[in-house]
């Protein structure tokens, strides 16, 4: 038993220190800046890096290190007043970031010696011998139904505050649209802005769902990336150009739910709002999912061509700049749609070095 303890010392001691670190860069949040709401987007990465590197114990302690350190902050700045809120405050970011940050890194690192079915965790020794590892492609499906599901159970919690859902729909508009008037800000004679703040409100629970997808899968990366360099990553790194993707099933479900919002905004009264609401931010979701792996898929297919690096950066800059963000964002979501459906990396051999 003392060895044993011994033994997981130290993996319990790296994922206490990670956890606390978790949940300091998570209470940036409350900081009225940007340089602290980009760092407070790295929460998710201690965990992460603890996962990856130093194995299960250190991963499972650092996320509950994290929600128990999140609890007792929001205990400590409400003055030791509300028990419960400061509970709810961890459960918040257990459910909503130390679980999917933990169970991302866990699937990442779970390999299987060829012709086994039994996947484990690997270990960095197990990872110099002949293993399969799991493939990005279920990462990535994970990742986009767990935030899917984050941005449903949004969208179901807030409605369950009001008789109905119209009645969040209408209190929440109005309450956008006074605070919109107290910005005094000067807008065009003809515009709606009610109508705007409807849409608004709407494509929240969405927006949320897709951003969470980025902020998770930059995370990962960049965790995987910093296990790497500190010789700890217990598996070769991916080809991530060539190996990101969706399941093919996932390019019928989105296409099915992207025709079902074009009823939902056609205001047909049979289909149901919450419903309809839900529905929108799988369909969200899956279009940014879609764009990464056409970002993954332009990687690629510019591997070897002198403009490479040019392209890649109009496309990022792209992606930055308000006015063509969703333009550059719809091309790679068709680029994705076009791979999947004909595989364009797959009938593109490249034989230069991966890259990304």
């Amino acid at each position: 038993m003392k060895k044993s303890l011994q033994k997981l010392a130290p993996s319990v001691g790296i994922g206490l220190g990670a956890g606390i670190s978790a949940a300091v860069l998570c209470s940036l949040a409350s900081r009225a800046s940007v340089l602290a709401a980009l760092l407070a987007t790295l929460c998710p990465l201690p965990i992460m890096i603890a996962m990856l590197g130093y194995g299960l114990v250190a991963g499972g302690t650092a996320t509950a290190a994290a929600s128990l350190t999140i609890a007792l902050l929001f205990y400590s700045q409400e003055k030791f007043g509300n028990i419960d809120a400061a509970a709810l405050a961890g459960l918040t970011f257990l459910i909503f970031l130390g679980l999917p940050a933990f169970l991302l890194s866990f699937l990442s690192v779970l390999s299987r010696v060829k012709g086994s079915t039994n996947w484990v965790v690997t270990s960095r020794l197990g990872s110099f011998f002949a293993r399969e590892y799991l493939p990005l492609e279920r990462v990535l499906s994970y990742a986009t139904s767990i935030c899917a599901a984050i941005g449903a159970a949004i969208a179901i919690y807030v409605s369950s505050l009001y008789p109905s859902f119209a009645d969040a729909h209408d209190k929440l508009t109005a309450e956008l649209v006074n605070h919109l008037s107290e910005m005094g800000m000067s807008l065009p004679p003809d515009f709606d802005v009610r109508s705007v703040a409807r849409f608004t409100v709407l494509a929240i629970p969405a927006l949320i769902a897709g951003s969470h997808l980025v902020v998770l899968l930059v995370n990962l990366w960049l965790a995987a990336r910093v296990a790497q360099l500190s010789g700890q990553l217990p598996r070769p790194w991916p080809d991530i150009a060539l190996e990101l993707r969706l399941p093919r099933v996932y390019l019928l479900v989105f296409g099915l739910s992207a025709a079902a919002v074009a009823l939902y905004f056609s205001h047909l009264p049979e289909f149901g709002r919450l419903p309809g609401l839900i529905i929108m931010i799988v369909a969200v979701t899956l279009g940014v999912s879609y764009a990464l792996v056409g970002l993954a898929v332009t990687h690629y297919l510019l591997r070897g061509s002198r403009l490479r690096i040019p392209l890649l950066i109009l496309i990022y800059l792209g992606l930055i700049i308000p006015f063509t963000w969703l333009a550059v964002l719809l091309a790679m979501v068709v680029i994705s749609i076009l791979d999947t459906s004909f595989g364009l990396r797959d009938r593109s051999k490249k034989t230069v070095p991966p890259k990304s």
